[in-house]
């Protein structure tokens, strides 16, 4: 009988150390299991770190992978090219009334500043992308007041004797009053380049069935910016458009001439024909 109750008393005893450790064991549904949850499904305001299986987590930084519409890259929304931020060579120039040049200046009447010096060089009729202008001799120069493509003179100023095929160079400087995104476009009906400070922006190079436009969104602080599209036409008709628009979603519209103005030396070499 005494042996029968030491038994007993050592299983109930056994029993007990038993239950009283799975009461103090963790719980697999605990309060932490849940914050593993709630990290990987929302972005969390801590610091904590985290491993995501999608890649969504936030450990204090942006999410590795963002969606067509973020808005932490400016300009993400306009394409894979990060906004170039262009710095100006000079200060803006105060606005002033539009002055075209007369295509023949009066004798001691003074002379606009406005326009682009262009420059007219004799390419092959097979010329399929832009040559290389520093191996071209100019056999025309003259000033353009003006590049639209939808005008019926698409360039104002253009020279009966310039005719295609011909490669085409157009410098000068142009004049950003407003801090902003700008949209900056070239038209042509074959290939054309965009320069803004010696630095490629549109690059729309290559023989064209017609004329096409293509635009980039640059970054521009008032100031005066060096400009320079070069051009080239294997037939006629020359078609050249320089347009802009502020902001990624504007409605381009040609560059105007009063916010164009021609290089030192434009107007003798223009006058000198070459």
């Amino acid at each position: 009988m005494l042996r029968t109750s030491v038994i007993l008393v050592a299983s109930f005893g056994l029993l007990a150390g038993c239950a009283s450790s799975s009461a103090n064991a963790p719980q697999s549904n605990s309060p932490d299991a849940g914050k593993v949850d709630y990290d990987v499904g929302t972005p969390s305001s801590g610091g904590g770190s985290s491993t995501p299986a999608d890649g969504d987590g936030d450990g204090g930084s942006e999410p590795a992978i963002k969606g067509r519409d973020s808005t932490t890259t400016r300009g993400a929304a306009v394409g894979p090219k990060v906004v170039k931020r262009i710095a100006a060579s000079k200060p803006p120039k105060a606005e002033e009334p539009e002055t075209p040049t007369p295509a023949k200046p009066k004798p001691g009447r003074a002379v606009s500043p406005n326009g682009l010096l262009a420059e007219a060089f004799t390419i092959p009729a097979a010329t399929e992308k832009l040559p290389d202008f520093a191996g071209l001799t100019a056999t025309k120069a003259f000033i353009a007041n003006g590049l639209d493509a939808a005008a019926t003179a698409p360039i104002a100023g253009l020279p009966k004797s310039v005719a295609a095929p011909v490669a085409l160079r157009f410098t000068g400087t142009v004049n950003v009053l407003t801090a902003g995104e700008y949209k900056l476009c070239a038209k042509t009906d074959d290939g054309s380049q965009l320069y803004i400070e010696d630095t490629l922006i549109v690059d729309n190079d290559g023989v064209k069935t017609e004329a096409t436009e293509v635009c980039e969104l640059v970054s521009l602080d008032p100031g005066e910016y060096k400009l320079e599209l070069r051009t080239f036409h294997t037939s006629a008709p020359i078609v050249v458009g320089l347009a802009w628009a502020e902001g990624k979603d504007g409605t381009p519209a040609a560059i105007p001439l009063k916010n164009l103005y021609k290089p030192e030396g434009a107007d003798a070499r223009a006058k000198a024909g070459k």
